[in-house]
């Protein structure tokens, strides 16, 4: 099993991180999601299911990203981090 060692400690880390305009791709119940940058704005979606692609216009908002019953800002803690730039 892999180590997962750029998980985020809490939201002021996540916030950070996302701000200086930082990728973030995370499992989450066995779900990939990936969270991106446009010229001003911040994509988060589900792998694969452009359906679930929303877009926030900060890091702070992105928390709000639903997954299952729960958000981004929930699950922080077990969030898997696969990939994370910054």
């Amino acid at each position: 099993m892999a180590e997962y060692n750029d998980n985020f400690l809490d939201a002021d880390e996540f916030i950070d991180c996302v701000s200086r305009g930082g990728e973030v791709e995370f499992i989450f119940d066995n779900k990939k999601y990936s969270i991106t940058h446009g010229e001003s704005e911040i994509y988060v979606m589900e792998a694969y299911n452009e359906m679930s692609e929303k877009v926030y216009a900060n890091p702070i908002a992105a928390l709000s990203y639903p997954i299952g019953d729960k958000t981004i800002g929930d699950i922080l803690e077990d969030m898997k981090i696969t990939f994370r730039s910054l």
